[in-house]
């Protein structure tokens, strides 16, 4: 739950207070104030102090979560881009044939008779093309990322 501040007038003889209350929505606060105080004449200033209790540390969790499962598809993608290019270039490929012949996998592989053999010969090839194409694009970065980033220096000779 979060933390609610307001400025409350409750009547004339305790006149103007600062309250805090606890709730999850700015009605709930508003309860919580009429629950606290009694019959209260006037609320103002009705402003959220701090988020959720359960949820701050919570926050802290996800975001060092968020950090790593980041590193670790770094580490991934550097370590396999090859197999990942491959896979996406194949996925790629498939999609644009399955939008040119208008037919999808699972419609080929469910009919019966031997109809539309072209077009999953079509499918196939351009799944196999890009998926190649990702692979050898994918060992060309690969090499980039494991080559050494330091210049080479030439001596000239005199």
């Amino acid at each position: 739950m979060a933390t609610w501040k307001a400025d409350v007038f409750v009547n004339s003889q305790v006149g103007r207070i600062s309250t805090e209350v606890e709730a999850s929505t700015f009605s709930g606060a508003k309860q919580q104030i009429y629950a606290k105080h009694g019959d209260v004449q006037q609320i103002t200033n009705l402003h959220q102090v701090t988020g959720s209790s359960g949820s701050s540390g919570g926050s802290d969790i996800g975001g060092s979560v968020a950090l790593i499962g980041l590193v670790a598809a770094g580490w991934a993608f550097v370590s396999f881009t090859p197999w990942i290019l491959m896979g996406l270039g194949g996925a790629f490929g498939t999609w644009i044939g399955q939008l040119a012949t208008g037919q999808t996998i699972e419609e080929y592989s469910d009919r019966d008779d031997d109809s539309g053999h072209t077009k999953a010969a079509i499918t196939l090839a351009l799944a196999l093309i890009l998926g190649g194409f990702g692979f050898v694009q994918g060992q060309s970065i690969k090499k980039q990322f494991d080559s050494p980033n330091t210049p080479t220096q030439t001596q000239q000779i005199k």
